[in-house]
C-alpha cells in the first residue's frame, strides 16, 4: 500500500489539474520563488485574493500565487505532496491533519466567527413545526460530510441549548443541494454557509433556526493559515512578510466587502456578485492568539474528531501576528 506522502502528492496533481485557477502578483516588484497558496473559492479566500490581484504581495518583495482547490482537504493533501507553500482551510480540517501526524504549523486567521455575526444558519422550512433544539432530536439533517465544521458546530448547539445531538442522524448533501432536499422531506434541515445561508434566505423558503458557530465561542477562526513546519521554520522573514501584507488586505476589503463581488465570482465563489453585498462576513483580520483556536480544539476532542487534548500554542507558530482587537 503506498504511504500517505505518495497518494497525496498525487492527488495534489490531479486536483492542480482540475481544478487549479493560478492568480499571481501584479507587479514587477516580486522576487523570488513562487509561494503557491492553495485556497478554496469562499469568502476567507477574499483578501488573499485582492492582496494578489492588486499587488499588495508584490510590494512586499514576495512572488505570490493564489492556487483555487476545491476546499481544507485539498489545499493539506497539496501541502503534504510538496506542491504548495502554504495554505488556507477550516481549522476543523487543519487541526484533524496535524492530530494524525502532519508537519503543519498554523501561521494565522484568515477569517474569524465574532458573536453576533452570523457565517452559517441551521436552517429549517418557513412552515417546519422545528423551534428548538429539542425538536430536532432524532431527525436528520444534510452535511457536506460527517466531519464538517458546520456539522461540528451544529453537535455543540444541540447538547448546549437542551438537545441531544447522539440523536441526529446525517445524509451527506452538498450545501447547494440541501434547499432541494428540504423541500423533497429528505431531510428537515441544514446548517449552511455563505453564499448559500444567503441564497436559501433570499428564495423566502427557510428561516433560521440557530446559528450554530455560538455554540464553539465568542471568537474563533473559521479559516486559518497553515503550511508544512519545515518550509516556516525556513522562511520566517517571508513569512512576516505574507501576514503583514494579508493583514493590509484585510483591512482593506473589511472597509469595502459590497465592493468585493466581482473578485470573488471571478475566483468561482458568488455566482451573483449582487449577493456578496447582503452576505455575513467573516470578521477580517490575519492576527490570531491560541485562545482564539483552543475552542476548536476543545469540541473536537469532545465530539472524537482527535483522540487526544491539544494545545493552541503548540500548533501555532511563533511568528503569528497578535490579537490586540478585530478589524471591523
Amino acid at each position: 500500500m503506498p504511504d500517505f506522502t505518495t497518494v497525496a502528492r498525487r492527488l495534489a496533481v490531479a486536483l492542480a489539474l482540475a481544478l487549479a485557477i493560478v492568480l499571481p502578483a501584479t507587479t514587477s516588484a516580486q522576487s523570488g520563488p513562487p509561494i503557491r497558496i492553495g485556497a478554496g473559492p469562499d469568502d476567507p479566500s477574499v483578501p488573499l485574493l485582492y492582496a494578489a490581484q492588486n499587488g499588495m504581495y508584490a510590494k512586499a518583495g514576495l512572488n505570490v500565487e493564489i492556487v483555487r482547490l476545491a476546499g481544507a482537504a485539498a489545499v493539506a493533501a497539496a501541502l503534504a505532496g510538496g506542491s504548495l507553500e502554504l495554505g488556507k482551510g477550516a481549522p476543523v480540517t487543519v487541526v484533524q491533519a496535524i492530530a494524525k501526524g502532519l508537519p503543519f504549523t498554523i501561521i494565522g486567521s484568515a477569517g474569524s466567527y465574532t458573536m453576533g455575526s452570523m457565517q452559517v444558519g441551521l436552517v429549517v422550512l418557513k412552515d417546519s413545526p422545528i423551534k428548538t433544539a429539542k425538536d430536532l432530536n432524532g431527525k436528520t439533517l444534510a452535511g457536506i460530510s460527517l466531519q464538517d465544521q458546520n456539522v461540528v458546530s451544529t453537535l455543540a448547539w444541540m447538547d448546549k441549548n437542551g438537545g441531544d445531538s447522539s440523536s441526529l442522524k446525517y445524509v451527506e448533501i452538498p450545501a447547494s443541494a440541501s434547499l432541494a432536499a428540504m423541500e423533497q422531506g429528505r431531510v428537515i434541515g441544514s446548517a449552511l454557509y455563505e453564499p448559500v445561508l444567503t441564497s436559501a434566505i433570499e428564495s423566502g423558503k427557510v428561516r433560521v433556526l440557530a446559528d450554530t458557530y455560538e455554540a464553539i465561542g465568542n471568537h474563533w477562526p473559521v479559516a486559518v493559515l497553515f503550511g508544512p513546519t519545515k518550509w516556516i521554520d525556513a522562511h520566517r522573514d517571508e513569512v512576516r512578510r505574507f501576514l503583514n501584507a494579508t493583514q493590509e488586505a484585510n483591512l482593506y476589503v473589511a472597509q469595502h466587502e459590497a465592493d468585493m463581488g466581482p473578485l470573488e465570482a471571478q475566483y468561482g465563489g458568488v455566482v451573483d456578485p449582487a449577493l456578496f453585498g447582503k452576505m455575513h462576513h467573516a470578521t477580517r483580520g490575519v492576527p490570531m492568539d491560541p485562545g482564539d483556536l483552543q475552542p476548536v480544539l476543545d469540541v473536537l476532542l469532545k465530539y472524537k474528531l482527535i483522540a487526544q487534548p491539544m494545545k493552541a500554542q503548540d500548533i501555532i507558530c511563533s511568528c503569528a501576528l497578535r490579537r490586540t482587537g478585530t478589524t471591523r
